[in-house]
């Protein structure tokens, strides 16, 4: 993904509610759900080719984990947006917001929501 510099703030267009930013946030967890299952999908369908040390199940623990922690803050965040629901207030500044975020994509839906265009391609992996 994309690295790029925090947007200006007060910058046009970057004003968001409240819960227009937690709804973006939301379909962002959602996201990253469906991505780390679909990781364990795979180690899984590969376990049999390759048996796995102690330290490699111990890791996969951690993104089952990681997989449903994500999931969970995304319901609560859900849930908060229900109980929050429309009210008048003050939008909030998507560049102060998005201050110190490194991935474009996150950005991106801060600013556009779901629609936001991913910048992974197929085949593109990123490794550490």
């Amino acid at each position: 993904m994309d690295v790029v510099p925090p947007l200006p703030h007060g910058a046009a267009g970057t004003e968001r509610s409240v819960c227009d930013v937690m709804e973006h946030l939301v379909s962002l967890l959602d996201e990253t759900c469906q991505d780390f299952m679909g990781v364990q999908r795979v180690v899984g369908e590969n376990m049999s080719v390759a048996p796995l040390s102690d330290a490699d199940v111990q890791a996969l623990q951690r993104l089952d984990s990681a997989t449903q922690t994500v999931e969970a803050v995304s319901t609560v965040l859900k849930n908060l947006v229900a109980c929050y629901g429309q009210r008048d207030e003050q939008p909030l500044d998507v560049g102060v917001l998005s201050h110190g975020v490194k991935l474009c994509h996150v950005i991106q839906v801060l600013r556009n929501g779901a629609q936001a265009e991913s910048t992974c391609h197929s085949g593109e992996v990123d490794l550490f």
